[in-house]
């Protein structure tokens, strides 16, 4: 069904909300790291400088090695199911133990080797800045960006590893949780539908599916008690419209 629908990903917690960010950056990288150009190099180096803020909370490696816990909790219940592959299980929750003991162990901010970096810190601070990065703000980043294509790339691939942790980490929590998902067809009448939730489950992710065919996009808001998801009819030029007609969607609730 995933080819044949636009899935749009609401958070719950501000750690799911982290993950979804870095999830998006990786995929900006791995899109834009073997073009040779210079624009590419600009972009790979604006996503790898967003990741270095994104990750600037004291408490993130705390937050991350909880929810690695939590999530080994949950698979160790499944040791005594039959059908398990309890290989593929034994390995996952290895991966999980070491992620989550490297970051408790670790007293260094993520990606600290990047930080200690006066030519990213430079960066850091001229690319905040609507326009920052030409060559009459940052000359070194200029000239950078001018020497051979293979020097640029050996330099920023040997920087995107600083995250591996955070990516595998982030990647393992994403998953667990959306493959928690309990998947409801719903009708939106006139383009609105709203339900009582129950606050007893504790909610992580809610997704919410709609045919590529229909014209339409939803505006998710939920509270303790309730959901409620509301499309509008996408205009570029114009404020947008509430779409009017009966549409039938999918919503996934994950709770793991």
């Amino acid at each position: 069904m995933t080819a044949d629908v636009i899935i749009y990903d609401q958070p719950l917690n501000e750690l799911i909300r982290v993950c979804l960010r870095i999830e998006l950056l990786f995929l900006q990288i791995d899109h834009q790291i073997n073009d040779t150009s210079e624009l590419a190099a600009r972009s790979v180096v604006a996503s790898i400088i967003n990741l270095l803020q994104l990750l600037d909370r004291p408490d993130l490696k705390a937050k991350l090695a909880k929810e690695l816990s939590h999530q080994t909790s949950l698979l160790m219940r499944l040791e005594n199911t039959p059908e398990i592959d309890h290989e593929k299980l034994h390995t996952l929750l290895k991966q999980l133990e070491e992620l989550a003991r490297c970051f408790i162990d670790s007293s260094k901010k993520i990606g600290q080797n990047l930080r200690d970096i006066e030519f990213l810190n430079n960066l850091r601070l001229h690319l905040a800045s609507p326009g920052g990065g030409c060559s009459f703000d940052i000359p070194i980043y200029h000239y950078w960006l001018n020497q051979p294509a293979e020097e640029r790339q050996s330099m920023l691939k040997s920087w995107i590893p600083e995250f591996n942790n955070i990516r595998a980490a982030s990647s393992l929590i994403l998953r667990f949780v959306r493959e928690s998902a309990k998947i409801q067809q719903k009708v939106a009448e006139h383009g609105f539908y709203q339900e009582l939730l129950d606050p007893q489950i504790n909610l992580r992710l809610i997704r919410v599916a709609i045919p590529r065919n229909i014209q339409a996009y939803p505006e998710i808001s939920i509270g303790r008690h309730y959901l409620s998801v509301r499309f509008f009819v996408p205009k570029i030029l114009e404020r947008p419209t509430q779409f009017l007609e009966n549409l039938q969607f999918w919503i996934y609730l994950c709770s793991s």
